[in-house]
């Protein structure tokens, strides 16, 4: 029972804390219309855009010369692994994720994709600084993702309707879907799941990518 019990609070703290994640991903800053725009909307077109991208305070460009020339040094091929897992996931993974998680926040009300013919609206984000964080065993710093939002008529591109910023959106990578929290050895194992999760740093991105897709799906329902 004292197991059960303290595996219950375990995860009531943890729904608290992605509550709260959502709830800071919601804060986006208007500075022209809103997300109301998108409002009993069932389609939507999607795209990211990732010009100009800073990383560590960095540009993109020379964040990845730096980090593939160190992790090489450290160990053969590993710089380039990573350089081929970075581009990956940015032409697959992040906006993959963007898409699930507005069709899911939205109950399933919503179908968005990168090539929706039947979209009235296409919404653009464009990532303009990302903060690693860090992975690791005992504890983990999340990503942290500035974002620009854009939202726009199909027919009619280059007209902006709406647009925001959302900063600092907080990405840590969480156990693999469908684990679930069981008590005793099983959530031991979650634990080491979840860690070894957050050694990927695209993985800490693509939650910082899904908490916001999760505010816009939600606006939409």
């Amino acid at each position: 029972e004292k197991n059960i019990f303290t595996m219950k609070k375990i995860f009531l703290l943890s729904l608290a804390v992605l509550s709260i994640q959502i709830l800071n991903a919601q804060k986006i800053k208007w500075d022209k219309g809103s997300l109301d725009v998108l409002d009993k909307q069932t389609e939507l077109k999607t795209q990211i855009i990732y010009n100009g991208l800073q990383v560590s305070e960095m540009a993109e460009q020379q964040f990845l010369e730096e980090r593939k020339k160190k992790d090489n040094a450290e160990k053969a091929g590993a710089g380039d692994a990573f350089c081929a897992k970075w581009d990956e996931a940015k032409n697959t993974k992040y906006i993959a994720r963007v898409n699930d998680y507005i069709h899911k926040a939205s109950k399933g009300k919503v179908t968005a994709s990168v090539d929706n013919a039947k979209a009235k609206y296409l919404l653009i984000l464009k990532p303009f600084n990302i903060d690693l964080g860090k992975g690791r065993y005992f504890g983990t710093k999340p990503a942290l993702v500035d974002f620009e939002i854009s939202i726009v008529d199909v027919s009619n591109p280059d007209e902006i309707i709406a647009h925001g910023f959302a900063k600092e959106v907080k990405g840590e990578a969480k156990a693999p879907k469908g684990s679930g929290w069981i008590p005793g050895a099983a959530g031991a194992a979650i634990d080491v799941a979840n860690r070894a999760q957050n050694f990927d740093a695209t993985n800490r991105i693509a939650e910082s990518f899904e908490l916001l897709a999760i505010a816009i799906g939600k606006s939409m329902k």
